[in-house]
């Protein structure tokens, strides 16, 4: 009887430990301690007042530690020595963590004892204005790189980029900050990586026409979404009179060539395979005597021979795909893109006693294959999604 009892003592005991924080605080996890410990003392006492007088103690050895070692991050994070460029950004995390472990402590008293919380007098309550002063610490810190990079915008578009981006960080910290915004937009527009998409080469594969289209559907397929990142844009060349200016003004960085290099109009293979059936049951299949005056049934499963023929009917198109450097000619990638279609269909022969196909009935064949022109129109779409799937993702990420 007294077992039972003993193991519920001692399990609320730990219990009490783990939710007043005080495992987090033999851990050195200070922060999680104060949490917790404010957590306990903000629910009920329960059945014993113990949870609330680990907590009360938790919370007053852990904020202390844990204050301290936000200072010191931050004082070593403000000297001069340091050569993280962005400090004043881990400065203010280190704020944003001191002004929750405040806000955990005091939420804590105030939900239960008013006059518990003289030893807190000494420390600030509220971070507020030295987290404003390490914004804009942190936007000044940004706009300097983001000025360095702006200088090489026009020669290096990585530079461009670079600025862009720092420049758009110095507005999250302090909002219209100085002339982060309008020499952003500026630092954009050479950001961009700008890659022409050049009409198919000419091929011996296709006619004329038929190429002609499969250039027109993938540049109409392109265009429906020429950004496939912030910082690409894709100018599909149709070739014709009037087309807008390429690159809006800006240099062309890469150009996309593409051709087909091969076309399977079609190819058919007839195949067979035979097999012997059998019937599920036995069948009389004659007589015998087993003495002068008594015959019996001979009982045996039939067989005969099922013969199943297939027709295959089978396309395939490749177009080759590569991007070159305008400035440099090199290949920076390369790769062939194939679509290819199957169609089949299946038939069946049988000789023999025809109970040994059990009631089964032979497949028949489908009298109309497709035409070339259907296998054709079906990889060419299927194509011109597949080029255009690779584009968007190849640059997806730049």
């Amino acid at each position: 009887m007294h077992r039972p009892v003993l193991f519920l003592v001692l399990l609320s005991l730990v219990v009490y430990a783990c939710s007043s924080g005080q495992t987090a605080l033999r851990h050195g996890h200070y922060d999680l301690a104060v949490k917790r410990a404010s957590f306990r003392l903000q629910q009920g006492q329960g059945l014993s007042k113990r949870g609330h007088r680990l907590a009360a103690d938790v919370i007053k050895q852990g904020f202390v530690h844990a204050y301290e070692l936000h200072q010191t991050a931050i004082r070593k994070l403000a000297t001069t020595g340091e050569t993280d460029s962005f400090r004043w950004e881990k400065v203010y995390q280190e704020y944003e963590q001191l002004q929750v472990l405040t806000n955990n402590a005091r939420r804590a008293y105030d939900s239960t004892c008013r006059g518990c919380t003289d030893w807190l007098t000494a420390y600030p309550t509220s971070y507020q204005d030295r987290q404003q002063e390490t914004r804009q610490l942190a936007a000044a810190d940004r706009y300097e790189v983001a000025e360095q990079a702006f200088a090489y915008r026009e020669e290096n578009r990585l530079a461009a980029k670079d600025a862009y981006q720092n420049y758009l960080k110095a507005l999250d910290w302090i909002p219209d900050y100085r002339q982060a915004r309008p020499k952003a937009a500026e630092a954009f527009d050479f950001a961009i990586l700008r890659v022409a998409v050049e009409p198919l080469g000419p091929t011996h594969e296709l006619d004329r026409s038929d190429n002609q289209e499969l250039q027109r559907l993938i540049i109409h397929k392109l265009r429906q979404n020429t950004k496939p990142s912030t910082f690409v844009r894709l100018y599909p060349i149709e070739g014709s009179t009037g087309e807008p200016i390429l690159g809006d003004g800006f240099p062309i960085h890469q150009a996309i060539q593409m051709q087909v290099t091969d076309y399977m109009p079609s190819r058919e293979t007839v195949t067979s395979s035979s097999a012997t059936v059998y019937s599920n049951q036995m069948y009389k299949v004659g007589e015998k005597k087993i003495n002068d005056s008594t015959k019996v049934d001979i009982m045996e499963k039939v067989s005969g021979t099922l013969t199943t023929y297939l027709r295959s009917i089978s396309s395939g198109l490749t177009l080759h795909m590569r991007a070159i450097d305008t400035q440099s000619g090199k290949v920076l990638w390369d790769e062939p893109i194939s679509e290819s279609r199957n169609w089949q269909t299946e038939w069946q022969s049988f000789t023999g006693d025809n109970r040994a196909l059990n009631g089964q009935s032979l497949k028949s064949a489908d009298p109309f294959p497709p035409s070339r022109w259907q296998l054709y129109s079906n990889l060419r779409d299927d194509l011109v999604d597949d080029v255009v799937s690779r584009l968007r993702s190849q640059y997806r990420r730049d």
